[in-house]
């Protein structure tokens, strides 16, 4: 079991980083997140720790790397559910920082998981369902109530391009000043104004 490499970042394509580790060439699968964390760091001498779960089958033998324990730990959850896959596992991690996503699914927010490539509403449904205890437990994550009104608006900002967690923000900043106003209108129409005013120049 190798639990974390240290050593510096040689290359790095779509999915994978190269590490090298004492004259050993490690290739490690990364989220996006981290691919673009660890790009700056590429072809100098920094030294970069990754813990790193190898997954062992029939047919290849692949090391998955994290630059926190968090997303170490989210990951081994996520693969514990039926019909997620460690690359699936990594592409859901892209999406989000950890917190985020735990939120989400602690939330039932099943908007945020479908925005992910491959997830649609029956597989986000299954891992809200199988994880959302396990989080609350492992990362003592207050759940909170996310309306249908507010996933359908969720749904609509995803739509236009924002992020999961622009998304999100936006509807929880939009629901606050609206004093938890049920008009999915009013919520979008203010969530845009938001969001609109986080990008102004």
């Amino acid at each position: 079991m190798i639990a974390y490499l240290t050593g510096s970042v040689t290359g790095i394509d779509e999915e994978k980083c190269l590490l090298e580790v004492q004259g050993v060439g490690y290739s490690v699968y990364c989220s996006k997140r981290s691919l673009s964390a660890l790009e700056e760091k590429c072809g100098n001498s920094q030294n970069v720790k990754l813990f790193t779960q190898l997954i062992h089958r029939e047919d290849s033998m692949d090391l998955y790397g994290f630059l926190t324990k968090n997303e170490y730990t989210f990951f081994n959850l996520l693969i514990t559910v039926s019909g997620i896959g460690p690359k699936q596992a990594m592409k859901i991690l892209g999406s989000g920082e950890v917190a985020d996503i735990v939120r989400a699914i602690t939330s039932g927010d099943a908007s945020f998981l479908m925005s992910v490539s491959g997830i649609g509403s029956k597989k986000a449904q299954q891992i809200i369902l199988e994880l959302k205890e396990k989080l609350i437990k492992r990362f003592h994550a207050a759940p909170s109530s996310v309306s249908p009104g507010s996933q359908d608006v969720i749904s609509v900002l995803l739509s236009l391009g924002f992020s999961p967690a622009e998304s999100r923000e936006a509807v929880e900043k939009a629901l606050s000043l609206l004093e938890g106003s049920d008009d999915v209108s009013k919520i979008i129409e203010t969530a845009l104004k938001a969001l609109s005013s986080q990008r102004a120049p």
